[in-house]
């Protein structure tokens, strides 16, 4: 092409100029090897005045034609450009870089070493970038070519000019679209040459231009070439992103094995997305979802849409959660939680228990409706994965969900079906608090309600309930409602005097799966996942959760904890759970007071448990045997995972299925054809199916939405809750207004307040409980847990052995009736009160105490005296006494130990501080008469102290042991 030619076709009038140029550079150069083409193009381009397109031609002929790489004044020409029309070029294109900082680093480039392979040159190239502050890249590679040495060029990443390629008129959303964009390319003509030696596979390493036009980077953070991944890096986030971790941990975790490593946040979710979409191969997300459920062997069952193929119920159950539910099949809890998926389904979780008391998930089910055919259906599927094992569970707990409940009866008609006491308790909180005026009111039929849901036997009930009728009279409607709600229809559900005659192994509520809900939605995160996302979540958590079962089962067998060192526990140690063993050494506490008494014992850990009671355990150690391993139940020798029966050796044939198959479809018409191969192709191949996810409850419109996503997997508050928001003036965790709308109560957050620092609240005192003429003298009071043991915890606390010492407090109580019989028969007139006073310490179980294992005053004061050689002082509105040692020689007053006790609100037992000096009253009559000599003087410094005491009392309180006092919690 001569140079009118060249002139006309490039100039500014030329509608074709630029595409003209675009196929110069990316045709007719590359393909030219004629230095008098070249030539002439690069004048024409210079005539022309073009100095950007210029360089980007001498880039083509320089640095990437290896015809022309040698030619030196190309070279030169193509520096002296990028000098001249960086800063023009820079302004031109509204770049944000300045090219007027020029730098040459041909030296720190330059190397005459011969490298071992291409991958050993680059590496070096792109170290020595790294460390002046550039990144290198592979600019082109020619290796595959025959007949020719293969060779590759290495530039700047900020080489060559940003070309906008698209049609000249654009619309004004692509327009506002390329605004949005940018570029980090500056025409930098840094450029290497690697070729290849012709022998061997070894490279050298030549400097074709050694200068950049821009300056070094201050941070290689942000740079997308630096931050890649490497192959082991990148098999790391793919690990550490199937195990759901978080972004930000992947990336930390890269950071700490490399700390040179640049990669952002952006490169992590891009890997991890890249990943995805590899991993998905373009299925869809049920194809993808029952895919996975196959390849990993899940039991998967579902229900569809006829009319769309939406999925309405999904059950699936891993097969490790299969395994251990044929062990384990005796106990199951059952329950639906919300808020774990964007469709909006009820998820319904079935879970068990193991030997070794740890929960394991059976099943989960997404349900479309919480009705009795949904619910009929999950359990169906449940009763299949076990059915053929001729192994059906026992026990099932939920709470009052009566489609549930009617469904269970359907499907395990042989269970045993209890009912939740905590789901009860706070049902008859939600219906019954507002009935009462006061707290206090409301507290004691709380407290008599519970001890009717405790009654032990049926007797005992009936009294209970008649105590509750005489007492809250004045309350109908609450009357009412936990007659007719629950004691008329389910009091064998729930009340002990019906559960404890079953063996449930100590479960009695739903609250394991409850805490299940819990584990799994810390796993989720978020609440709108699909199910995909939700399976991967649910696949991990079931893994960690079959690991450590395992690992409860071997520390069972083989760690021999040193309080399970008696002879008594010989013969089953390592030979049932942890757990179990815990129980019998309760048991066995039980057993040094009650004795051989079978009455006194009661037996029901022998019924609910099936481990030996207290006065078996006392029977073996009169017979100076150890407890047998036959007498301690099935459940808690199974430290395996083997089905609970013996496995039948079924033949399994399928040929006639197929061949009644094969003459059913031969019969049904076309559309019936069709329908069958669906449903043949989702067994044989579900990666394929045909199945949609269900519908989303929510489209959104168009526009912004109004209202943000709720994603948080958080439960809405209970029905209990909102009443206590109502009633509890120091309730903090819920604000209750109504709706604008509807008119229903909605329960808010309260907004956060600033923090000063500033004294902290005192607790609620209890000094109006106590007579007025010695409120001065209380320094303060300190109340304990109400869990029917609060005389016990109060004593301990007070002895420093804190609170939760309650029971070796009873423990020393048993110890001081049982060493000094002789002395307390006196005390208390009689044996048969003897032996009433030790079976009501016998409780060292943990949980609510029953109301005959309270602590009772005057009777237990005088133990505690004597056992602590203490001076305990009683105090309350009815009855104030002061108990002293019975035996003991009187020490020095300022060596005296003296604690206090109050007995408040009729029902409960807290810690008094008095304050020095103060007014005492008077010694328990039953002191006086029964004391050993040695003891005489004990009362002698309090003398003054008493009529003191008297002075100020009254007459209106007791102060003689002739009534009792019983701690009602």
């Amino acid at each position: 092409m001569d140079g009118d030619l060249w002139e006309k076709v490039l100039s500014p009038d030329n509608v074709y100029r630029r595409q003209l140029i675009d196929q110069v550079m990316s045709t007719a150069l590359p393909e030219s090897k004629s230095s008098e083409q070249a030539s002439a193009a690069v004048k024409a381009f210079t005539t022309a005045d073009l100095p950007h397109e210029l360089i980007e031609l001498l880039e083509k002929i320089v640095l990437q034609s290896y015809a022309f790489s040698g030619k030196f004044n190309l070279q030169n020409m193509l520096i002296r450009a990028a000098i001249k029309a960086g800063p023009s070029r820079a302004s031109s294109k509204a770049s944000i870089h300045e090219s007027a900082c020029v730098m040459d680093y041909s030296n720190e480039f330059t190397n005459y070493e011969v490298f071992k392979s291409r991958e050993a040159l680059c590496n070096w190239a792109r170290e020595v970038g790294r460390q002046n502050g550039f990144v290198i890249v592979i600019t082109k590679s020619d290796v595959t070519s025959k007949g020719r040495t293969a060779r590759l060029t290495l530039g700047c990443e900020r080489g060559g000019y940003y070309i906008n390629r698209k049609k000249d008129i654009e619309t004004e959303h692509e327009k506002k679209r390329r605004k949005e964009t940018g570029t980090k390319k500056c025409g930098c003509p840094f450029a290497l040459k690697g070729e290849k030696m012709p022998d061997d596979d070894e490279w050298m390493l030549k400097v074709l231009c050694g200068i950049h036009n821009h300056e070094a980077a201050k941070y290689l953070e942000g740079h997308s070439y630096t931050g890649r991944l490497s192959e082991q890096e990148n098999s790391l986030v793919l690990d550490m992103s199937m195990k759901m971790s978080r972004l930000k941990d992947i990336l930390v975790t890269l950071k700490r094995k490399d700390i040179l490593n640049t990669s952002t946040l952006r490169t992590i979710y891009n890997a991890c997305l890249k990943n995805r979409v590899k991993e998905k191969a373009g299925r869809s997300q049920m194809q993808y979802l029952l895919g996975k459920l196959a390849e990993h062997k899940y039991i998967e069952w579902h229900r569809s849409s006829d009319d769309s193929d939406a999925i309405l119920d999904l059950f699936w159950a891993h097969p490790r959660s299969v395994e251990l539910f044929r062990a384990f099949p005796h106990v199951l809890i059952m329950d639906c939680t919300y808020k774990t998926n964007k469709y909006r389904l009820p998820l319904f979780e079935i879970v068990g228990v193991t030997s070794t008391n740890l929960t394991f998930s059976v099943a989960f089910v997404y349900i479309q409706h919480e009705r009795k055919d949904n619910y009929t259906w999950a359990l169906n599927r449940l009763r299949s994965l076990v059915e053929d094992q001729n192994i059906l569970p026992s026990f099932i707990i939920t709470d009052r969900e009566l489609s549930l409940m009617n469904a269970i009866k359907k499907v395990f008609p042989n269970a045993r079906h209890l009912l939740c006491r905590w789901h009860i308790s706070k049902n008859v909180l939600s219906n019954c608090k507002k009935y009462f005026e006061s707290g206090d009111q409301w507290e004691k039929f709380n407290s008599q309600w519970e001890t009717v849901v405790l009654s032990a036997t049926e007797s005992e009930y009936l009294t209970q309930v008649d105590i509750l009728h005489k007492n809250f009279n004045t309350y109908p409607e609450a009357l009412q409602y936990v007659l007719s709600s629950w004691l008329t229809p389910y009091k064998d559900r729930f009340v002990s005097a019906w559960t404890e005659t079953c063996m449930h192994f100590g479960n009695q509520t739903s609250n394991r799966v409850e805490s299940a809900h819990a584990r799994l939605k810390r796993q989720l995160g978020c609440s709108t996942l699909n199910f995909e996302l939700s399976w991967g979540e649910v696949h991990n958590l079931i893994e960690l959760q079959y690991t450590e079962i395992k690992a409860s089962f071997e520390k069972s067998s083989i760690v021999a904890k040193h309080k399970f060192a008696c002879v008594e526990l010989k013969e089953i140690r390592g030979m049932v759970s942890i757990v179990a063993l815990e129980n019998i050494l309760v048991q066995m506490r039980r057993a040094r007071a009650i004795g051989v008494d079978a009455s006194a014992c009661g037996c029901a850990n022998r019924r609910s448990h099936g481990l030996p009671c207290a006065h078996e355990i006392a029977e073996y150690k009169r017979e100076g045997r150890p407890i047998p391993l036959d007498c301690i139940d099935q459940f808690w020798r199974k430290l395996d995972i083997l089905p609970a029966t013996k496995k039948q050796n079924l033949k399994l044939m399928c040929q006639p299925y197929l061949d009644l198959f094969l003459q059913i479809f031969k019969d049904e018409d076309t559309e019936s054809q069709l329908q069958m191969l669906k449903k043949l192709r989702e067994i044989i191949a579900p990666h394929c199916t045909h199945l949609l996810e269900p519908t989303e409850p929510y489209n959104r419109t168009r526009g912004r939405l109004k209202v943000k996503v709720d994603t948080s997997t958080r439960r809405d508050p209970s029905a209990f809750e909102y009443v206590q928001s109502r009633h509890d003036s120091y309730s903090t965790g819920f604000n209750v207004e109504p709706s604008n709308s509807s008119g229903h109560f909605v329960p808010q957050r309260q907004p956060k307040e600033k923090v000063y620092p500033t004294q902290a609240a005192k607790p609620i005192s209890h000094i109006d409980e106590f007579p007025a003429g010695i409120r001065e003298y209380i320094f303060k009071t300190k109340d304990v847990q109400a869990d029917g043991n609060c005389g016990f915890r109060a004593i301990a606390a007070l002895m420093g052995k804190g609170e939760d010492g309650w029971m070796v407090v009873r423990e020393d109580l048993v110890d001081e009736l049982l060493y000094n019989h002789q002395l307390y028969t006196r005390v208390y007139g009689s044996v048969h009160r003897v032996n009433e006073i030790r079976s009501g310490l016998a409780h060292f179980e943990g949980g609510f105490a029953g109301y005959e294992h309270w602590m009772t005053m005057p009777d237990m004061g005088h133990l505690i005296a004597s056992r602590y050689n203490a001076v305990l002082y009683h105090l309350s509105m009815q009855q104030c006494l002061t108990f002293l040692p019975l035996r003991s020689n009187p020490m020095l007053l300022h060596a005296r130990k003296e604690i206090a006790i109050g007995f408040v609100n009729g029902n409960h037992f807290i810690q008094v501080f008095m304050k020095t000096g103060h007014p005492v009253p008077p010694v328990a009559t039953t002191w006086r008469l029964h004391r050993d000599v040695v003891a005489a003087d004990w009362d002698s410094p309090y003398i003054d102290r008493i009529q003191n005491f008297l002075n100020v009392i009254g007459c209106g309180v007791a102060t003689t042991d002739t009534c009792d006092t019983v701690g009602i919690d």
